[in-house]
């Protein structure tokens, strides 16, 4: 195996030609284009078989560079997208490779799932005291390729980069909410909420709710109720000019727009808006926001189910609602998005998490002292 160069271009077509390797969008060429400004991007792929003639993995790197060093931190998000079978070459060519291109740690995030725990058992736990967490639940299915991969990474010098068995600290989350939906119609779906979910997109049509499709312009009244969504839920706003960045880096050079904005009007006003993704057969609900007003005509129930329809309209295999926590304590507020989640069905999925690759262990050390602080 060899790690060469590839364009941006060839990047994007492996990432959707290899859709069985069911690779993230931050592992999307265009993803660079969103972080440009304090992290440097490249494409790199891997190449096997005769002569190392054939592509079989491709990843985005994220580099970061040190002040006043010419060191890197290397950040490969939700990737590489490579088949299982082929990790544990890559990882040591991925070692060898940050060594020499001046990085002082790498950090990779295998997308390959670990547990899975179905929304029956997720709701019957929810409603039983004794238990605070999924970890404490059998899960619904465990992958054995995942504890393989577990200990060919940790024979190859990696370590997991985030010990938090809630699985929310800095990075990706190790815990998601996905929805399956190959083969399942409209009806199906429907059928797959819980009576409150179907109530709410019921309400919202009746008090005369409208999703629409937005155009970059469309981002400023995104993001004044994104401000009014993270005062109320006591989380720092990212600039508008982010989301601008982000519409630009997806949409501009491509064909069909890969990043699409869904805004919901009630009574002629933006109630709720939220930024959806697709690539190959998975989509993904990315931010959300909503409006004090207008709640009770439950615009953020259309709003997901105006995403799911146009997921099921490109014949998508997951939606995916991305981000959960571990926690099932009613107390901690995370329960309850994990409740908002689990009434459309589907599953929680846990994933691999990220993994780091420490060169230069002093600086190593001083970076993930900079990571604790913040």
């Amino acid at each position: 195996m060899e790690i060469r160069p590839i364009s941006s271009a060839e990047h994007q077509s492996f990432l959707i030609y290899r859709s069985e390797l069911d690779p993230s969008f931050l592992q999307s060429p265009s993803w660079g284009g969103v972080k440009k400004g304090a992290w440097r991007s490249r494409s790199i792929g891997f190449f096997d078989g005769p002569g190392n003639s054939e592509l079989v993995g491709a990843a985005l790197i994220l580099a970061r560079k040190t002040p006043r060093l010419n060191k890197f931190f290397f950040y490969i998000p939700e990737g590489p997208a490579l088949p299982l079978d082929k990790y544990e070459s890559a990882l040591e060519l991925l070692a060898a490779y940050a060594k020499q291109e001046g990085a002082f740690a790498l950090r990779i995030g295998p997308m390959v799932v670990k547990a899975r725990w179905e929304a029956d058992l997720i709701k019957s736990a929810l409603a039983d005291e004794s238990i605070s967490s999924l970890n404490e639940i059998t899960p619904s299915y465990v992958n054995p390729a995942a504890h393989s991969l577990e200990n060919i990474l940790k024979a190859r010098g990696f370590t997991p980069s985030n010990d938090d068995p809630d699985g929310f600290g800095a990075g990706q989350p190790r815990f998601l909410y996905q929805l399956p939906i190959k083969d399942k119609s409209r009806d199906d779906l429907l059928a797959g909420f819980n009576q409150l979910w179907r109530r709410n997109i019921k309400k919202s049509e009746n008090e005369g709710v409208r999703v629409r499709i937005g155009a970059r312009e469309d981002l400023g009244e995104f993001h004044r109720v994104y401000i009014e969504t993270a005062a109320r839920d006591n989380f720092t706003p990212r600039p508008l000019s982010y989301f601008q960045q982000m519409w630009d880096a997806f949409n501009i050079d491509s064909k069909e727009p890969d990043l699409i904005l869904f805004i919901a009007e009630w009574n002629s006003k933006v109630v709720a808006a939220a930024i959806y993704i697709e690539l190959g057969f998975h989509t993904w609900y990315l931010y959300g926001a909503s409006s004090t007003e207008g709640r009770e005509a439950r615009p953020s129930n259309a709003l997901q189910w105006a995403m799911m329809e146009r997921s099921l309209q490109k014949d998508a295999h997951i939606y995916d609602l991305r981000g959960i926590t571990a926690t099932l304590d009613k107390s901690n507020p995370h329960a309850g998005l994990l409740q908002f989640k689990v009434g459309v069905g589907g599953r929680a999925v846990e994933v691999m998490g990220e993994w780091d690759y420490s060169i230069n262990p002093l600086l190593y050390l001083a970076f993930r002292a900079y990571l604790n602080r913040r």
